[in-house]
C-alpha cells in the first residue's frame, strides 16, 4: 500500500535532482528498486551501519566506513540545502530524487548522537506509480460494498483507526477518490500534508503561524465545505468539531490511533466526546493494519500443521490443507515479500447501534456487541489472507502471536531470511 506521491512545498526538482553519481544517489536507487521506505544510518566509533524499512521491517544492509558516512551525511545536508558544519543540533530538510520516470520527494531528518556521531533519517515518499485505489487496498468484498453505501451518505463521521505507519491515510485518501469530487467541496487539514489530491483543498498544520488543528477546522467549516477530510485527531477540541461537523450535516473523514474498532471509539470518547454525541454521529469505523505480501515467484507450499489448523478452527475460519511460507528470490531482492496488503475489521453503526452506544458501554461490551454483529476481526481476515495465499502464517504470528493456550511458534517457523534486525511493532 502506498499514497499519491508530492510532498507539500518541495523544492524546485532542478535544485534538488542528483546530477551526478555519488554514495548518496546509488543508496537511494538501491533503496528505492528494493521497495524501502525508510533509509537509516546510525554511527558508532569508526562506522556506521546502513539499514533500509522493508515492508515494515528494518533490515541492516551494509557497514559503511567513517569515510563513506561523512561523505554520504554531507551529500545529504547538501542536496536539502542544510549547514553542512552543523553537527551539534538536530536538522531538518527535503529534497527531490528523480530517476527515469520516478520521482520522490524525500524527507530528512539528522540528530546529533553521543558521543560525537549523527544518525540519519530519510523517508522515501511514493512516487505516482503507486498510488493505490480503494480496489487495490485489501478489504473483504462485502465490505467494500458496505463502505460504498456508507460513503453515499452525505453526512456522519467515518474513523479510520490503527497504529503508526498502518496505512490510515492511504485508506483515507483511497476512499476519498471514489467520490465525486467535481461536484462537491471537499478540504483536508493534516499534519502535514504529504500527498496531493485533486480537488481537494488541503490545509497544512503550522502552529508558527497559528494554524492549530482545531483553528483549521473552524476555517475549512466557514468555507462551505461538504466533506471534510482530518489527517488525524489527537485532541479534544479536533475531536469534537469532527463529531458536531457530522452532526451538522457534513462528512467527515478521520484518522485516529486505536488497535481494533471498539479501541478507536474509546480513544474518541477518551478525548471527552460524550457517547451520546458518538451515538448519532458515527457511520462507521475501519480498523486496519499491513500484513506483507507473499513473493509470489518464491513461495513455497507446505502443508498445514495441527496446531496450524487449531488457529484456524479457533477464529471459525475454513482451514486450508496448504499454507504458503517465505522462501527469497532476486524479484523480491531475497526477502521473501513484495508488498503489503491490509487487514482490516468494518463495522458500521445502524440507528439500532447508535442509539445502545449513546447510552455509554464499555470498551469490552462494544467489541462484544461488534462480534455478535458479524464483524470479522483483524486476526480473521489475517487468517483469511494466509489461506488464500496472499501472507504466511508467520505474518499472523508476528502481529496477533500464536494465541492464548496455543503451541508456541516452532523455530523453524520463523522467518528464515536474514538480515532482519528489528520488528516495527507499529508496522511504520
Amino acid at each position: 500500500m502506498a499514497g499519491q506521491p508530492g510532498s507539500v512545498n518541495p523544492k524546485t526538482a532542478s535544485d534538488l535532482e542528483l546530477p551526478t553519481p555519488g554514495p548518496l544517489k546509488a543508496t537511494i536507487g538501491r533503496a528505492v528498486m528494493e521497495g524501502a521506505t525508510d533509509i537509516h544510518i546510525d554511527a558508532w566509533e569508526d562506522k556506521a551501519a546502513l539499514r533500509f524499512r522493508v515492508d515494515g521491517l528494518v533490515h541492516h544492509k551494509e557497514t559503511l566506513t567513517y569515510a563513506q558516512t561523512k561523505k554520504i551525511i554531507n551529500q545529504i545536508k547538501v542536496s536539502a540545502d542544510l549547514d553542512i558544519e552543523a553537527t551539534l543540533t538536530p536538522l531538518e530538510g527535503q529534497f527531490r530524487y528523480a530517476r527515469e520516470d520516478d520521482v520522490r520527494d524525500i524527507r530528512v531528518s539528522i540528530i546529533p548522537t553521543a558521543p560525537r556521531h549523527q544518525s540519519v533519517h530519510l523517508r522515501l515518499l511514493s512516487s505516482a506509480k503507486d498510488w493505490i485505489h480503494a480496489e487495490e487496498l485489501g478489504f473483504r468484498d462485502s465490505d467494500r460494498e458496505h463502505i460504498d453505501h456508507v460513503l453515499q451518505s452525505p453526512h456522519g463521521l467515518i474513523l479510520i483507526s490503527g497504529p503508526t505507519g498502518s496505512g490510515k491515510t492511504t485508506t483515507l485518501h483511497a476512499l476519498t477518490e471514489t467520490q465525486d469530487l467535481k461536484n462537491q467541496v471537499a478540504a483536508s487539514i493534516e499534519d502535514p500534508a504529504e500527498f496531493e489530491m485533486p480537488f481537494v483543498r488541503q490545509l497544512e498544520v503550522n502552529e508558527k503561524r497559528g494554524i492549530t488543528m482545531s483553528e483549521g477546522l473552524r476555517t475549512l467549516l466557514r468555507m462551505d465545505a461538504d466533506m471534510l477530510l482530518i489527517g488525524e485527531i489527537r485532541d479534544r477540541e479536533s475531536a469534537s468539531i469532527a463529531a458536531q461537523a457530522a452532526l451538522a450535516g457534513r462528512l467527515v473523514l478521520a484518522t485516529v490511533h486505536g488497535r481494533d474498532v471498539a479501541g478507536a471509539i474509546e480513544a474518541i470518547h477518551y478525548l471527552d466526546v460524550p457517547y451520546y454525541i458518538l451515538g448519532g454521529a458515527l457511520r462507521m469505523v475501519i480498523s486496519q493494519n499491513l500484513v506483507r505480501r507473499l513473493c509470489e515467484n518464491c513461495r513455497k507450499e507446505r502443508p498445514l500443521h495441527g496446531f496450524e489448523a487449531e488457529l484456524f478452527d479457533s477464529e471459525k475460519v475454513t482451514s486450508p490443507d496448504s499454507v504458503y511460507d517465505a522462501s527469497g528470490c532476486a524479484t523480491c531482492s531475497k526477502y521473501g515479500y513484495r508488498g503489503r496488503t491490509g487487514v482490516f475489521e468494518v463495522a458500521i453503526l445502524d440507528d439500532e447501534l447508535g442509539l445502545w452506544l449513546a447510552d455509554g458501554p464499555r470498551q469490552q461490551e462494544i467489541r462484544q456487541r461488534f462480534l455478535d454483529e458479524g464483524v470479522r476481526s483483524l486476526r480473521v481476515h489475517a487468517l483469511e489472507k494466509v489461506a488464500e495465499g496472499t501472507t504466511s502464517i508467520q505474518e499472523v504470528y508476528r502481529f496477533f502471536g500464536a494465541g492464548v493456550g496455543r503451541k508456541p511458534i516452532d523455530d523453524s517457523l520463523v522467518d528464515p531470511l536474514e538480515g532482519v534486525m528489528q520488528t516495527n511493532p507499529d508496522v511504520q
